[in-house]
This record gives structure tokens, C-alpha cells and sequence, in this order.
């Protein structure tokens, strides 16, 4: 008797993939990052530093928060669907 069904190794093996995927992706962004903070420092001498190193963990909840205000004040409310009178 199988312990999984070939559908669960499936999503298994594609969830693999893809977090793999995202590691590759996250270490090719830092070697970018890197490279950009070398060159700024060395051209710009480090004038930019700030907007190429990502924000710290509490401004980056700040900034979600704000988006997620910004996208409930554009919602409609109300019964729009149905018809007056």
C-alpha cells in the first residue's frame, strides 16, 4: 500500500522545484545587491546605500500595512449589484 498518493509527490516535487527556484533567485539578487553597494560606494561614495539594501523587517510590515489600507478604501461598498427601484 502506498504511503502517498502520485498526486502528493507531484505537488511535493513541484513545491521542490520551486523553492529552489526562489533560493537561486534570492542568492543571484543579493550577488546583484552586493555588486551595486560596491559600486556605489566606490563612484557614489555610499550616497546610495540606502536604496539598495532592502528595508528592515518593521518598515516592510509598515509599507504591507499601508498597501493593504490603501486596497480596503478602494473597495465599493454597499449593494451596487442589485437594482434601483
Amino acid at each position: 500500500m502506498l504511503e502517498h498518493t502520485p498526486d502528493w509527490i507531484r505537488r511535493k516535487y513541484e513545491q521542490a522545484q520551486k523553492e529552489k527556484w526562489e533560493e537561486s533567485r534570492s542568492r543571484i539578487t543579493e550577488g546583484v545587491s552586493s555588486l551595486m553597494l560596491l559600486v556605489d560606494g566606490l563612484f557614489n561614495k555610499g550616497k546610495g546605500s540606502e536604496e539598495i539594501l532592502p528595508s528592515s523587517y518593521e518598515k516592510a510590515m509598515e509599507t504591507q500595512q499601508k498597501q493593504i489600507i490603501q486596497k480596503e478604501e478602494n473597495f465599493v461598498k454597499g449593494s451596487w449589484w442589485k437594482k434601483s427601484g
